[in-house]
This record gives structure tokens, sequence and C-alpha cells, in this order.
């Protein structure tokens, strides 16, 4: 019985799929075209011709037009028809982010000890540690299913994990209590903290430029600290799924005096949760936030 049916599927016909059906102009071409081949008129299509070919289309009244309208209309049909019935494929559904640990890692690794240093006693001394890793992107879709962002938990295989503050310090080393962290500000002061840190730009503002200002940076001072940190906002801690920081983040360098005083985790949560909570109702292919986070809580 079995060989029955392999003979069956090797002598089976592959059947091609059928063609796009197209518009009445392109059924009017290809017979124009096939009937100057017929009599000679032209041996290859040149501008000439499909020019020629479009201004008799452009001249022919409605009803002479009808008849290639009619046709259109039931190639259309015919093949909606016999498309329906063509087995596709099914779309691999895949998580978008750009939290990327091991982009940060690299930029680290090319700071000078000075500017560690200068980091460190701004309390990002966590980021400098940062190993390279890679995001399992099919893990991390399987813990953003399972996130509740209403109650702020996990749950996995039964098991309730709620997450707090507490847990991003833990994970992250990043400052859970303090001041909130504002990212509010006018149009016109966003616009002179741009000018102040040499990020020039209009809307929201590429990760690359600020990884490029990074490389080049050999200085100490809040230009740096504001540059280092808004990169690590838009690749680790509140990335998008764009490769952009928005440009509302740049009102934090307001505060960048009282950095180390700033409830960082508290931004990194919340801004995970918002994320979640709109890649769910809004049933968006890309989540904004700390996945790393999530990878890492749940084998805590």
């Amino acid at each position: 019985m079995e060989r029955v049916e392999n003979i069956e599927k090797q002598g089976a016909v592959q059947v091609p799929p059928p063609k796009r059906s197209v518009g009445p102009f392109l059924i009017y071409y290809k017979k124009q075209l096939e009937l100057m081949k017929s009599k000679g008129i032209v041996d290859k299509i040149s501008t000439t011709v499909k020019k020629e070919i479009r201004e008799k289309w452009m001249n022919l009244d409605e009803d002479s037009k009808l008849e290639y309208k009619k046709e259109a209309c039931e190639n259309s049909e015919k093949y909606a028809n016999l498309s329906h019935n063509i087995p596709r494929k099914a779309r691999k559904v895949s998580l978008y982010t750009r939290c990327a640990p091991n982009h940060v890692h690299l930029t680290v690794s090319n700071l000078n000890e000075r500017q560690r240093f200068v980091l460190r006693e701004m309390g990002f001394g966590s980021m400098l540690d940062l190993r390279s890793i890679q995001l399992n992107r099919d893990f991390c879709k399987w813990l953003v299913d399972h996130l509740d962002h209403n109650s702020c938990a996990l749950d996995i295989c039964g098991r309730r994990l709620p997450i707090s503050t507490k847990d991003v310090e833990f994970i992250l080393g990043v400052k859970s209590s303090g001041v909130d962290v504002s990212i509010v500000a006018s149009a016109e002061e966003i616009n002179h903290i741009c000018q102040q840190h040499g990020v020039n730009v209009v809307g929201d503002i590429p990760i690359n430029l600020l990884e490029g200002k990074l490389k080049e940076m050999k200085t100490l001072g809040k230009e740096f600290v504001g540059c280092f940190v808004l990169f690590v906002l838009g690749t680790l801690l509140c990335p998008t799924p764009k490769p952009y920081i928005k440009r509302s983040f740049i009102s934090i360098l307001l505060n960048i005096d009282e950095f180390k005083s700033l409830n960082w985790a508290k931004l990194v949560l919340d801004f995970l949760i918002r994320g979640v909570r709109k890649y769910k109702e809004k049933n968006r292919v890309g989540v904004s936030g700390c996945l790393l986070f999530l990878m890492v809580i749940c084998r805590k």
C-alpha cells in the first residue's frame, strides 16, 4: 500500500501556480504586439513601438475598450478561484526588537579607562560589565506572550512570577530608588539640548549616529555621558523596534547632573510594560522594552 502511494506521489504532476491576471491595457498591448509581429511590422519591441500602442489605446473609445475590460475581469475571477485552492506556507511570526546587549558590549569595549571611570561614578558601571549576549527571539516572543502587563507578572508553566523594579536593579544593575526619570520638556528645550550635545537632527535620533559619536569621543564631559546614556537607552534599556531613540528622551539630559540619584529601574520596567501592552492590544510584530531582562529573570 505504501509502495502504491509512493508511486502515485512520484508520478504526480506538479501543477504550476496560476499567473496573476493583468489589466485591460496589458491585454490590448499583448494582442497588438502579436498582430504587429505576425504582419512583419516589427521584429523587436522598442520604445517607439510601446509609445505607438499606448497612443492607440488612449485614442480608443469606451465601447472598444469594453471587450478588453471584460476579458480582464473574467481573468481576474479565474485567478481568484484558482489561487484560493493553492496551499500556502504558514507565515513564520517573528518578534522584532532593537534590544541588542551584544551591541552595547562591543561599544563599551572601545571606551578608555577614564571614560569608564566617569560612567561608574554616574551609576552606569553595570553597563561596562555587560557580556555579549545574543537574544533568542523565539524565546523572547514566548516570554512576551506570557507576560501579564496588567499585573506585571510572568505566567510560566502554572507559576506566577511577579516583576518589580528591585528585579530590574538586581539583573541590570541600575538604581531602583530615588527621583523618577522625567521625559518632559518643551520643543524649544529639546532643540536647545540637541545643539548642546551635538545631536543636530530633525525628529527621532538614529542609534548609529550616537554610536558614531561615541567612537570618536575621547572627552569625559556631559556630552559624552549624555551620548552614552541615550545610546544605552536606545539599544538595551528602553529600545523600540526601530533603529531610533525617541526624540522626547533628549529631555532626560536636562537632569544630567542628577543621573546618579534617578530611578532608572522604574523607567526600564514601565517602558517594557507599555511596550508589551501595545504589542498585544494593537497586534504588532515589534515590541519595545528590555527583552534581555525578561530572558534573565525567568531563570531566576
